[in-house]
């Protein structure tokens, strides 16, 4: 609950910064903070967890190039089109994007088959995604005077980050399951996407160190809000249950659509509120369907 509250005002106030910064300079300044404020203390506290992580390489450097990709997506469909449906496309996909992982990826893959009630479950979701969208590219969302094209890449980035983002849960919870703690994780789990932002910018005229020079409290606060939420969803990550984290996740649309109201950047849509309260319970369903099947699959399994 604290990293959906948290996550809710960061993606208000960077809907709103975007319009005026580069969101390139807030991810190599956020992505940055992450390593050289988390490495050390990782180093002192957590050794073992940063062993850990040397030994599988492969799996770290899977970590940082998904989480590059999900975030600087996320960023740039922040830029594009309303916040409250961002979230929603970014998050929501995530249970069908695991599915189609585990079903083509996994060795187990071939034995997996959805129960009806999953079946019914994840075609709810994807309505409430379908819907959403379609929201944005009719030009009934918040965000009005937006171009087709705009909207249209905005979805695109907002899919596509959120299943880079799902790979990379699965992922650092493998990690965490393995004994890496969360703060030894996060300090290693960036660089990518700060080098990827920093490489972008520089081919800018003013260059990197021109960027820089004029980062400003602004700056700082919206680098904080990516960081410090981060940190919380990594624990959270390692602590919480798949079923958890998505029905408490389910609440952020809505959230996110009250602080727009807030803020008053954003003309209030009707229909972005009833995507978003779609979404919660198309989300809560499709959790609780997966989390049913598979203790019946347990059941079954230790019966055999």
């Amino acid at each position: 609950m604290g990293f959906v509250c948290l996550a809710a005002v960061r993606d208000v106030y960077l809907g709103g910064l975007f319009q005026r910064i580069n969101p390139l300079l807030i991810a190599f300044i956020a992505f940055t903070l992450c390593t050289v404020v988390f490495l050390p203390a990782a180093l002192v506290a957590f050794r073992e967890s940063l062993l850990l992580l040397w030994r599988r390489p492969l799996d770290l450097l899977w970590v940082n190039v998904a989480s590059a990709s999900a975030w600087l997506a996320f960023m740039f469909a922040l830029k594009l089109i309303e916040p409250s449906v961002v979230q929603i496309l970014y998050s929501g996909i995530g249970p069908l994007s695991v599915i189609w992982i585990e079903s083509s990826f996994s060795s187990a893959g071939s034995e997996l088959s959805l129960t009806r009630s999953e079946r019914i479950a994840y075609l709810t979701l994807l309505a409430a995604l379908a819907f959403s969208a379609v929201i944005v590219l009719a030009g009934l969302s918040g965000m009005s005077g937006e171009s087709t094209a705009d909207a249209t890449l905005g979805v695109i980035l907002a899919v596509g980050g959120g299943v880079a983002i799902s790979v990379v849960t699965m992922q650092c919870r493998r990690l965490n399951d393995a004994g890496v703690a969360p703060s030894a994780l996060l300090s290693l789990r960036f660089p990518a996407a700060a080098a990827s932002a920093a490489a972008v910018i520089s081919l800018s005229p003013s260059g990197l160190a021109g960027a820089l020079s004029s980062v400003d409290a602004v700056v700082v606060i919206a680098a904080l809000l990516i960081v410090v939420p981060s940190y919380v969803n990594q624990v959270a990550i390692s602590l919480a249950s798949p079923l958890t984290l998505r029905v408490v996740l389910a609440v952020g649309p809505v959230l996110i659509f009250f602080g727009q109201m807030i803020e008053g950047r954003l003309t209030t849509s009707a229909y972005s509120l009833l995507a978003a309260i779609f979404y919660g319970f198309a989300a809560v369903f499709a959790a609780t369907a997966r989390q049913r099947a598979i203790r019946a699959r347990h059941k079954a399994s230790v019966a055999a």
